[in-house]
């Protein structure tokens, strides 16, 4: 058939492939393809099927309306197929529309031939010629995919701003004929029920216009024009009766009239200076001109649409624009988002006619321009707010207005955390507007990190900003509604009220917002006195709920077939009377007369209980006492326990999981919660919950145990906890969730996601810990947690690391020790244990489940009772040279970028704030050692003290640019103002104990006391000190206040007058840098730079004891543990230490771990069983308080850096230099010292080194002298070889041993003569800055040398010529050089924490930098046998690593590091943030405590202060091969 000469409307429909051949690339594994197709019409793509998985055989049957009127025109049809890197074109073909049309006629379509390299297929499609009403289904389908007015607009130009030269007169003429026949058409709203919503919402903005512009002298020529468009396009409305006839004929083109004359008529009341965006009204004109021009143009093709009877064309545009707005990476962007999703409405629409006044209020004031843009709706229970909402929210979403709803529901965690409320939000409006969308996703794609950043800075950079930048595009209102806000775990509201009263009012007007609640104390204080919130109380009219009622009696009467009469006038007047003012108790009445067998019997028993009026307690007990079989046994137990879980759970669990946690038979849930329709929504299979929070408060608060279904909190949190232990005895296994690698994160396995794990599995798994904190003792619960801590506590931790919650472990493990204390001794002790193993290894284990078997359990400690429990059940994991006991330091919270000045727990414990000279403070999760997202800044010099507010809500901050900041905990928001007034650094700052003061000490010599609400100071500030401020506290009754200074003494004040007490405490010789109260007040302990603590009597000023003696260098920090037994200090000897507060001993050994620079900081956690530490080394490290140091008696050797290393000739021994300026020897086996060191330098030996017999060494030192020794005895070699004129750096002997050749801090290298010590000619010149290290070749013909200037330099030994360009690599210092013993490879070390190797003829690096030293590598050396290099480094650690250049078949075989060479990870690799990796493979996660001094997999052992560290991996299984880990049954 030929097309008709007019423009025609087609329908293409793509149904199916078939594959003749595939052929599949090297990368796809002879996997199926995943293919789409993609058609063309005039070089426009108009139609893009979905990708389908590895499917050879796809069935699309996608469809698409065009308009074509050239019958030679062509159809381009191409095959694609879905990859992760570029998509791949498997095949094309072409075809004609005339060809189409005429092979499509039969009903098999047509099959196109699609070949190519990957394939031969058949495309099967077919193409039809359309009727008008044929065209107009198909584009009403498509219509509902978006909303056409939120989604056609189009990014404009600027242009010119425009004449205003219209005319007043013509343009009310106009648009009072648009309203005539709007107003018709809202008269025939139920006729015409698709085109109504529409309709009404322009009437009502175009009537305010026309009244507004009666006033005004002239309209735009344009405008006129706009609305002479209107009417034009509206001459089909102009009589009401033949409306609805003419309408119907072409519904969905007068639906798509009505959705452009909304939004030009948005426009027109914003052009006028009335609207939304009268802020920007400037940039607004400059493109109203063409604005204009397109929604004229628009509205005559509408009328052009209407006349011929189809709207084909607005479906290529609506086709166009959903394959724009859906790409897969607009999704991949707003992924990043925790958002909830379009939420679902849990509530029914108001009944038509009730609520009306209310709703239209509400709409109007929300569509119209005000400046209150929130509305707060609240009510009682039960009054119908939430069903209010969901009209509100239909009304808007019918219009393509509304940009986010959520509801919150009192047991649904998930929708309780702010950063889900706000990415919903987020989610919402940019679905909601292609403007919002594109600049949203701009947002986050700018800061990957954003999404973590605490919730203010991401309300201001994820909406506020955004939306700004594009609100001079938006027309018209969006709307946010937050519903039931009461209902919210308490710390939530209270963010979101902060969120609403302060920073929703700063988004653009077209963003407004609707919240409900009921009217509860503190959601009303925080709106109180808020100008941009309107408070409206809903009062239920009488009218509304008769309504209400009647309509229902009707449906049930029409169900049933009741006679007509029914029900009797006086038992409706009845049932209204009973209902009150409340919606739920009519709605719950009639739901149990509609759920009877006999309705009107049960209407009548309902009428003749004895009610109060509105009273929902009676009416529940009604709704349960009438339906089920109370009397039975089985049902009253099955559905009391039922009845239990759904108010007592954490989120809405379904009928399937809510019989696998109580042990019911299949099915017998389901049966169950059919009686309770009237009070319980579900579904089968669907999640169960209360109808209305109030029968919840009723099950738990209101049912006396006369009532069959009571129960008592404690006793069904029992059956709960009982439940879940015995779920997840029954159901957990190893590796449940078939975890494919172990080198993956759980976000990089992208089926984990969408297992099918049993949702009452992960809900046992999440929340048995918090059933049983509200358990009473119970023998069966003991017994069952000793079986499911025996047996299932490793498998338990897979499905929490999964589910992002592995802090519920650290909670359920805490409630259990404190349950089962002194009852159970295995498992306290287990529990005890098993915390520690959760809080160590949380960072690893909840990012990967399978390094709970592969790391964690191998790196546990000897003695923990979880390793010895389950090792045995996993042979073939690593081995490693752990600790016998846990050591005290716990975690290593890496984050800031300079030195740590001040840490402090949150009273509960739960968190810790640190400040840095990076002038940045940082939280973190005290369980898990997680940051709290981006570092809180506002200061902008060194942040130099932090402290918590009594109630945990707050953060008080001093920094050196002289100012006091308070901070929002929960947000990390900075308050109003930064609180100035002292006129140096702020030293220290802390809460008084009411939080109603803060308390802060200064440089300047002065403390101030300020008011922590207003930030204002409180009196004048305290005077008294002769230099500078150091710290201070408050007492814990908040009377007094303590400083420590500068001059030497401790000062006490009256906290409420500013007067000093008494005379200064004086004792210290130095500096007082830190005093503190003990908890009842009675002492004060200080810290000062004569290295000393000191205790006082708080209440007489005078010293307790004697100083306490420890520390070798200032004590910087002090601290009283909770219970004042124990007191902590930090010190600049980069240890913490504990003494008792009674005695002052000390108790066990210094607390060693920091690796640079002082403790700067220290505090006990609430509870005392934690310290927490900040250091000059960058890092926050968590202590145990309770465990001693490590066991085993660590090497006994250098006390100070060690500084230099090398091998002997034979390989047998290891020498070594250091800064406590001496030279030591080891049994390079076995790690052990050999004989006494090596005395003589007076000054630190900074490098040393064997002669090629063995028979001697030399050192060199910062006394600017060599020294040579004999390796047999240890006695000096005649007298130092002088010469340098600065320290001398490196050291060593030509392999003749007939010369040294040394280098020095004075930018030289040396070559002196071995016998006499006389220097061999000039100093060899050329490095720029001193030279850290020197070596011969094995030759003796050339020298390597290393230097500050970061470069490696070859020298020719003979001549001292310079050979070739520096070596250039290394970011830092290069510390050490070596030669290979073949000469071929030179190897060197520096400041920059690397190892590098270098190809000795060429100068080109080798390999990958070798990781693993935490600080500078300052001594390198090859084995003999050039099988090994031998490293030292600042963080006292010997480091042995593996080569397997040219090794021995033999060596491979018995070495098992060498064994597994072929494996990535034994080539150098990283060791970052606790994972040592290779590419992006994670091999191991390593937790804080063995972090410096770890053995990494291509280093052969280490020689550290805690022994010999190992990590045998001959075992060791990993990767894909990982479950293999565990033993076969």
């Amino acid at each position: 058939m030929l097309l008709p000469p007019t423009m025609s409307s087609l329908e293409l429909i793509v149904h199916k492939a078939k594959t003749i051949e595939w052929h599949p690339g090297a990368l796809h594994r002879n996997k199926p393809p995943n293919l789409y197709v993609e058609v063309s019409h005039n070089d426009h793509r108009i139609l893009k099927t979905k990708a389908l998985g590895r499917n050879l055989n796809p069935l699309w049957d996608s469809s698409l309306v065009f308009t074509s009127h050239v019958s030679s025109e062509i159809l381009a049809f191409r095959l694609f197929h879905d990859t992760l890197g570029p998509d791949i074109c498997v095949g094309k073909a072409n075809a004609s529309v005339q060809d189409l049309i005429e092979q499509s006629s039969s009903e098999q379509g047509v099959y196109l031939d699609i070949n190519g390299s990957r394939g031969n297929f058949h495309l099967h499609v077919s193409l039809k010629v359309l009727t008008a009403q044929e065209a107009v289904a198909q584009v009403t389908e498509d219509i509902s995919k978006l909303t056409i007015s939120s989604k056609i607009e189009k990014i404009l130009d600027p242009i010119d701003a425009m004449e205003s030269v219209g005319s007043t007169g013509n343009f009310l003429k106009s648009l009072n004929a648009v309203l005539s026949a709007l107003e018709n058409i809202v008269k025939v709203g139920d006729e015409l029920a698709k085109v109504h919503p529409y309709a009404n919402a322009a009437w009502k903005l175009l009537t305010s216009v026309y009244k507004i512009t009666k006033h005004q002298q002239e309209v735009d020529e344009k405008v006129v024009k706009l609305v002479e468009a209107m009417a034009n396009l509206y001459s089909f409305a102009t009589e009401a009766d033949l409306l609805v006839k003419k309408s119907k004929n072409a519904e969905e083109s007068v639906q798509n009239i009505a959705k452009q004359t909304l939004e030009c008529a948005l426009f027109i009341r914003d052009y006028l200076g009335k609207g939304f965006l009268a802020r920007g009204a400037q940039n607004f004109l400059l493109r109203a001109g063409q604005r204009i021009d397109e929604m004229t143009t628009t509205l005559l093709e509408l009328k052009d649409t209407f006349d011929r009877g189809i709207t084909v064309q607005g479906a290529v545009m609506t086709a166009q624009i959903l394959d724009k707005v859906q790409t897969l990476e607009t999704q991949r962007i707003l992924g990043q988002l925790r958002h909830t999703g379009a939420g679902s409405l849990l509530h029914c629409e108001c009944l038509a006619g009730t609520r009306v006044k209310i709703i239209a209020d509400i709409t109007e004031q929300l569509m119209t321009q005000s400046k209150t843009p929130i509305i707060w709706l609240s009510g009682v229970a039960g009054s119908g707010k939430s069903t209010i909402a969901t009209s509100v929210s239909e009304y808007f979403r019918v219009l393509g207005r509304l940009g986010a709803w959520i509801r919150f529901a009192r047991n649904d965690v998930g929708r309780s955390d702010p950063i889900v409320v706000l990415h919903t939000i987020v989610w919402g409006l940019a679905n909601a507007h292609p403007y919002m969308e594109q600049a949203i996703c701009k947002a986050l794609s700018q800061d990957s990190h954003l999404v973590e950043a605490p919730i203010e800075k991401q309300f201001q950079e994820l909406l506020l900003q955004p939306l700004g930048t594009v609100k001079e595009n938006i027309i018209g209102p969006f709307i946010v509604i937050i519903d039931a806000l009461d209902e919210c775990a308490q710390e939530t509201r209270r963010a979101m009220i902060h969120l609403i009263a302060n920073f929703f009012s700063k988004l653009p007007m077209t963003i407004r917002c609707l919240i409900t609640s009921r009217p509860d104390a503190d959601i009303a204080r925080g709106f109180c006195n808020v100008n941009s919130v309107a408070k409206k109380s809903l009062v239920t009219e009488s009218e509304d709920i008769s309504l209400y009622v009647r309509n229902r009696l009707y449906k049930i009467q029409q169900e049933h077939n009741l006679e007509f009469s029914w029900p009797k006038p006086e038992k409706t007047n009845r049932l209204m009377s009973l209902s009150g003012t409340l919606f739920i108790w009519a709605v719950t009445a009639l739901n149990l007369v509609e759920g009877a067998f006999q309705p009107s019997n049960h209407l009548d028993t309902l009428l003749e209980t004895s009610f109060n009026e509105g009273s929902l307690d009676e009416l529940y007990t009604l709704a349960l006492m009438s339906n089920g079989y109370w009397n039975d046994p089985k049902f009253k137990e099955s559905a009391t326990f039922i009845l239990a879980t759904i108010a007592l759970c954490r989120f809405p669990l379904t009928d399937t999981a809510i019989g696998a946690i109580l042990g019911l038979e299949d099915g017998l849930t389901a049966q169950i919660l059919t009686y309770f329709g009237a009070v319980i929504q579900w579904s089968p299979g669907g999640p169960a919950q209360t109808l209305h929070a109030s029968f919840g408060d009723f099950l738990l608060h209101s049912a006396g145990k006369k009532n069959p279904w009571f129960f008592e909190s404690a006793g069904a949190n029992k059956i709960l906890t009982s439940g879940c232990l015995t779920l997840l005895q029954k159901c957990l296994k190893f590796n449940i969730y078939n975890f494919p690698d172990s080198h993956l994160l759980n976000s990089e396995v992208p089926e984990l996601a969408a297992s099918n794990l049993a949702p009452g599995l992960i809900y046992a798994s999440r929340f048995w810990g918090s059933h049983l904190a509200e358990t009473e003792f119970d023998e069966e619960v003991i017994t069952l947690l000793d079986s499911f801590l025996k047996h299932q506590f490793l498998f338990w931790l897979e499905i929490l690391s999964v589910e992002q919650d592995i802090q519920a472990a650290g909670m359920a493990l805490q409630v259990a020790q404190s349950y089962v204390d002194g009852q159970n001794n295995w498992c306290e002790i287990f529990l005890k244990d098993a915390q520690k193993f959760v809080s160590v290894f949380a960072p690893g284990i909840g990012q990967s489940a399978p390094h709970i078997y592969t790391s964690a359990l191998p790196l546990t400690p000897k003695e923990s009772i979880v390793r010895r429990h389950f090792l045995a059940l996993f042979p073939h994991l690593l081995q490693y040279s752990v600790p016998n006991s846990w050591v005290k330091l716990e975690k290593v919270l890496w984050g800031h970028t300079e030195l740590v000045n001040s840490v402090a727990f949150s009273p509960n414990g739960e968190w810790i704030v640190s400040g840095s000279v990076d002038n940045t403070l940082r939280m973190w999760e005290a369980s898990s050692g997680a940051d709290f997202g981006q570092p809180l800044q506002g200061h902008t010099e060194s942040v130099t003290s932090v402290a918590f507010s009594p109630d945990g809500q707050h953060i008080v901050s001093g920094s050196e640019d002289k100012t006091v900041r308070i901070w929002e905990a929960s947000s990390g928001a900075p308050g109003a103002d930064p609180l100035k007034g002292h006129t140096s650094t702020v030293t220290s700052v802390a809460f008084s104990p009411d939080g109603q003061h803060i308390v802060s000490g200064s440089f300047d010599k002065t403390v101030r006391i300020w008011d922590a609400s207003t930030g204002a100071p409180s009196g004048d500030p305290l005077q008294g000190h002769t230099d500078c401020v150091t710290n201070v506290a408050f007492s814990p009754d908040g009377q007094h206040i303590v400083s420590g200074s500068g001059d030497n003494t401790v000062r006490i004040w009256d906290a409420g007058t500013g007067a000093p007490i008494g005379e200064p405490l004086q004792g210290h010789t130095d500096w007082v840098n830190s005093v503190a109260f003990s908890q009842d007040g009675h002492h004060i302990v200080s810290g000062s730079d004569d290295n000393t603590v000191r205790i006082w009597d708080a209440g007489t000023g005078a010293p307790i004891g004697d100083p306490l003696h420890g520390h070798t260098h200032y004590v910087r920090c002090v601290a009283f543990s909770p219970d004042g037994r124990h007191i902590v200090s930090g010190s600049d000897d980069k240890t913490v230490r504990i003494w008792d507060a009674g005695t002052g001993a000390t108790i066990g050994d210094p607390l060693q771990g920091h690796t640079d620079y002082s403790v700067t900081s220290v505090v006990f956690s609430p509870d005392g069983q934690h310290i927490v530490s900040g250091s000059g080394d960058n890092t926050v490290r968590i202590w145990d308080a309770s465990t001693g140091a490590p066991s085993g008696d660590p090497l006994q050797g250098h006390t100070d850096w060690v500084t230099n290393v090398a091998f002997s000739p034979d390989g047998q021994h290891i020498v070594s230099g250091s800064y406590d300026n001496t030279v030591r020897i080891w049994d390079a086996g076995t790690g052990a010292p050999i004989g006494d060191p090596l005395q003589g330098h007076t000054d630190y030996v900074r490098c040393v080194a064997f002669s090629s017999d063995g028979q001697h060494i030399v050192s060199g030192s910062d006394d600017k002298t060599l020294r040579i020794w004999d390796a047999g005895t240890g006695a000096p070699v005649g007298d130092p070889l002088q010469g340098h004129t600065h320290s001398v750096t490196s050291v060593a002997f030509s392999p003749d041993g007939q010369h040294i050749v040394s280098g020095s801090f004075d930018k030289t290298v040396r070559i002196w003569d071995a016998s006499t010590g006389a220097p061999s000619g000039d100093p060899l010149q050329g490095h720029t800055d001193c030279v850290t290290n020197v070596a011969f070749s094995p030759d003796g013909q050339h020298i390597v040398s290393g230097s500050g200037d970061n470069t490696v330099r070859i020298w020719d030994a003979g001549t001292g010529a310079p050979i070739g360009d520096p070596l250039q690599g290394h970011t830092a210092r290069v510390e050490c050089v070596a030669f290979s013993p073949g000469g071929q490879h030179i190897v060197s070390g520096s400041l920059d924490k690397t190892l590098q190797i270098w190809d000795a003829v060429t100068g080109a690096p080798v390999a990958d930098p070798l990781q693993g030293h935490t600080h500078s590598v300052n001594s390198v050396a090859f084995s003999p046998n050039g099988q090994h290099i031998v490293s030292g480094s600042y963080d006292k650690t010997v480091r042995v690593w593996n080569l397997g250049i040219g090794a021995a078949e033999s060596e491979h075989i018995n070495n098992p590091l060498i064994l597994l060479s072929s494996q990535p990870f034994l080539s150098p690799g990283t060791f970052e943030n606790g994972w040592i990796s290779s590419s992006s493979s994670r091999l191991i996660w390593v937790p804080g405590f063995l972090q410096s001094d770890f053995c990494v997999p291509w280093c052969k052992f280490v020689i550290s202060q805690q022994g010999v560290m190992v990590l045998d991996l001959s075992k060791f299984v990993h990767g894909t091969e990982w479950a293999k880990c565990i033993r076969n049954k």
